[in-house]
Parts: structure tokens; C-alpha cells; sequence
């Protein structure tokens, strides 16, 4: 079945997914009736249709099976959204409103976990473009390409907003500009924050920012377990900031500097593990990240 964001028992999803069913239907016989290019310039712009046609069909019939089995499902992808959107538009456009090809959902079906009768609004096809979405981002590629362009982070981190998922409904050039972007953001972000730790024959190596590597000599403690950390470590930062991302490095830096001391001080150790600790919220969702950090604080109280 597609999502359907409300609370009513699984038999109104069923009948409203049936609906939907209908829609697609009509849509697929059109388009075979027609032609599939001149019906769906409806549903998908001129550079979608162009380059994806065979797509654009073959969502059109995924579509159409969804809404005929079982299974509960919780979301759709975008292109997905977009298709089912335009679909019901396209649908009540071409019916002159007539919802009477549609089926009823009976009112003992229409009332919500918290007593209330939806019977009219459920019935209502204009409202379906309101229930089966959570939100309707797919329809604001405009604007989340313009963000993505000036400030990546507030896409991602504010509006949980994944560009990546929503390139196959943008142009070609944009999609392309999209990934270079983020090529350079990658880029820039391994420079700003490049450490390279290296433990071998008994040396801790490490650099930060460019910076030389200096060689140090170890204190006899696991070289292989402390640079299994530090690679875990630096593997998850660069999905911080900047700011938290570099906190981060100069704990690591600490910590490993004082561990690779023949006789690491305990109070130093001690602080080192007082920084730790206020890492652990911004590691908080990076379960990676959070854990290599717990295994550092673990691998540093071996020395008090």
C-alpha cells in the first residue's frame, strides 16, 4: 500500500489506496489510448520526460502495484512523491471532480484514534494531496537547490533535507553542479581537517592542517588497538561542522601526544578525559563516532 498519514484503521488506507488505484489506471489507459509522451507532459517537465521516459513509465506502474498489495509501507522516495502528486491532480483535472468513479470509505471507518469523524474529508479527493504527504519538499526543488548552494549545513542539519535524494527530479547541469559541490565540500573539509595518524615500528605519527610530521616514540602501549580508535575516529568527524569537528581533533591530538609519552602524566590523562566527555553530545546520532570515543575514554583509563 502507499503511506497514508492518518489515524484510521488499515480498511480506510485500503479503499483510499484504492482510489489511487483507479487514477493510475485511467492514466495508464490514456497514455496507451494516446501516446505516453503526450499525456505525461502533465505529470513531468520537459527535461524529465526528454531523458526518462522509460523512468517515468515504469514509476507510473510501480505506483499502480503499490496501491494493490499489502504491504504497509512508510514512506516514497521523491520522483515517487512528485508522480503520485501530479497524478491526482491530473486526475481530478481530466474527471471534472466527478468523485463518484470513486469508492466510499464508509464512515465506521472515518473515525481517528482520537474519536474524530473524518468521514468528509476523507471522501473529499481534493484533500488526498494532503494525507498521503508528509511534507511536499519534492515541489521545492528551486529553493533546496538554492540552499544547498549557500548553506549546505542548514539544508542537512536543520531541515533534514538529503540533496542527494531529490537529483532525479533536477536537470542534467543542475545535478551536475549539485555533485561537484559536494566534491568540494569534501575536499575542503579534508583539508581543513587533515590529521593523519600513523602507528608503526613503535612511533605515533601525526599532522594536523598540513603541518609536518613529527615522529614520536611510544610508551609500549597497544600501538594497533589506540590506531584503530583514531582511524574510527577520523573516519565519522566530517559529518560535524567545522567547529565541533576541529574540538574533536585537538582532544584526539592531546590525548594521543600524552599516551605516546614514556610516562604519560595521570593529571593530564585526567583532563584529556574531562574533554571526552563533553564530546559525547556532539557525537550524539553518529553512533560510529560516539563509540570510537567511548573506546578512547576507556583506552586512556588504563593510565590512571
Amino acid at each position: 500500500m502507499l503511506p497514508v498519514y492518518l489515524d484510521v484503521p488499515k480498511e480506510a488506507k485500503k479503499i483510499i489506496n484504492k482510489n489511487i488505484g483507479y487514477m493510475f489506471e485511467l492514466l495508464k489507459c490514456t497514455c496507451e489510448g494516446l501516446s505516453y509522451v503526450e499525456v505525461l507532459d502533465s505529470i513531468y517537465p520537459s527535461y524529465i520526460l526528454d531523458i526518462k521516459l522509460e523512468k517515468c513509465v515504469q514509476t507510473i506502474r510501480e505506483l499502480y502495484n503499490m496501491t494493490q498489495d499489502n504491504y504497509e509501507r512508510e514512506s516514497l522516495a521523491p520522483f515517487y512523491e512528485w508522480t503520485l502528486y501530479h497524478t491526482i491532480l491530473w486526475w481530478i483535472d481530466v474527471t471534472d471532480e466527478n468523485e463518484l468513479e470513486l469508492d466510499e470509505v464508509p464512515r465506521r471507518y472515518c473515525v481517528d484514534e482520537c474519536g474524530v469523524d473524518r468521514y468528509d474529508d476523507i471522501n473529499n479527493i481534493k484533500n488526498y494531496i494532503d494525507f498521503l504527504f508528509q511534507d511536499w519538499d519534492f515541489l521545492d526543488l528551486e529553493i533546496i537547490y538554492s540552499i544547498y548552494k549557500d548553506k549546505p549545513q542548514l539544508l542537512e542539519k536543520f531541515f533534514h533535507i538529503d540533496v542527494e535524494n531529490y537529483l532525479e527530479l533536477m536537470p542534467n547541469d543542475i545535478v551536475e553542479e549539485c555533485q561537484k559541490m559536494k566534491e568540494r565540500r569534501e575536499t575542503n573539509m579534508d583539508e581543513k581537517n587533515n590529521t593523519i595518524f600513523n602507528i608503526s615500528g613503535g612511533q605515533v605519527n601525526f599532522a594536523k592542517d598540513n603541518a609536518n610530521i613529527n615522529a614520536i616514540q611510544n610508551n609500549g602501549t597497544n600501538a594497533d588497538e589506540l590506531d584503530n580508535i583514531i582511524k574510527g575516529i577520523m573516519e565519522n568527524i566530517h559529518d560535524l561542522d567545522k567547529e565541533n569537528a576541529d574540538k574533536i581533533l585537538d582532544i584526539v591530538e592531546l590525548a594521543k601526544e600524552e599516551l605516546s609519552k614514556p610516562e604519560p602524566k595521570q593529571s593530564r590523562i585526567k583532563n584529556c578525559l574531562a574533554l571526552i566527555a563533553q564530546t559525547f553530545t556532539i557525537a550524539n546520532g553518529i553512533p560510529t563516532l560516539a563509540g570510537n570515543l567511548y573506546k578512547l575514554k576507556d583506552f586512556m583509563m588504563k593510565f590512571i
